[in-house]
């Protein structure tokens, strides 16, 4: 009887040892950046350029500091359909400009590289963070044979 009960323990202790090896705890698992990215609404909070732009004669690093109040409170609205939206916000920069435009998105197989297409031009951005609250990304413009690397911040709205 004894030798039965060994046998059995065993066999249970086996059992769970390979059930909770093989468990993936929910920390491992990588989040859908897909449906962060569509789960609400984004407003640009930072923009920095590496090396400093030359804006209206003056070589700046942060851009964002330098944008009107009219362009901080846009919106870009990421739609799980591969569209995005951007809302002109409660102000309008030019008040004959549409209140909405819309663009086309996609996420590379990884999600670490997001396109956006508007006008019929794309830009490729570089996720480095995508969480519940905030976006984080950098993508590159050459102009006149120098390379610009922007920064961005979103936050969730």
């Amino acid at each position: 009887m004894k030798t039965i009960s060994m046998k059995i323990l065993a066999v249970l202790v086996t059992a769970l040892t390979l059930l909770t090896t093989s468990c993936k705890k929910d920390d491992d698992i990588a989040p859908d950046k897909t449906k962060i990215l569509t789960s609400g609404s984004w407003q640009l909070t930072a923009m920095t350029v590496d090396p400093a732009i030359d804006w209206f004669g003056t070589p700046v690093t942060n851009v964002y500091s330098q944008l009107p109040a009219c362009v901080k409170d846009d919106l870009a609205i990421f739609k799980a359909n591969g569209t995005v939206n951007y809302d002109e916000g409660a102000s309008k920069c030019n008040p004959n400009d549409p209140q909405t435009t819309t663009g086309t998105w996609t996420f590379n197989t990884d999600q670490t590289v997001l396109s956006i297409t508007q006008d019929g031009e794309t830009e490729s951005w570089n996720v480095s963070d995508l969480g519940g609250s905030s976006f984080k990304a950098n993508y590159q413009v050459v102009q006149e044979g120098i390379t610009y690397t922007f920064s961005v911040v979103f936050s969730k709205k």
